[in-house]
């Protein structure tokens, strides 16, 4: 699995988040501050807000399994992100 860690504010993040999707990753990981990062599902390009120490796990959930992303979408702070890809 990879995933795609968006620190630098150099390029938009719209723009990388296309890249990553060309490339087929299936979430990417922007840090907003030291205690949150938003993980954007790549198929449905909605995005969650997690603290920094629950992203991990709450990424490893979906990956193997032990949760949908539906699941985890309506369990954390959410907004779609179709106009990020403008």
């Amino acid at each position: 699995m990879f995933l795609d860690v968006n620190i630098s504010r150099c390029t938009s993040i719209g723009k990388r988040y296309a890249r990553t999707d060309e490339l087929g990753v299936p979430f990417a990981i922007t840090v907003d501050s030291t205690s949150s990062v938003t993980i954007r599902e790549r198929d449905s390009k909605d995005q969650i807000r997690v603290s920094l120490d629950e992203a991990a796990s709450v990424i490893k959930a979906v990956t193997d399994g032990q949760t949908k992303w539906e699941d985890v979408w309506s369990s954390y702070p959410h907004h779609s992100s179709e106009s990020a890809d403008d």
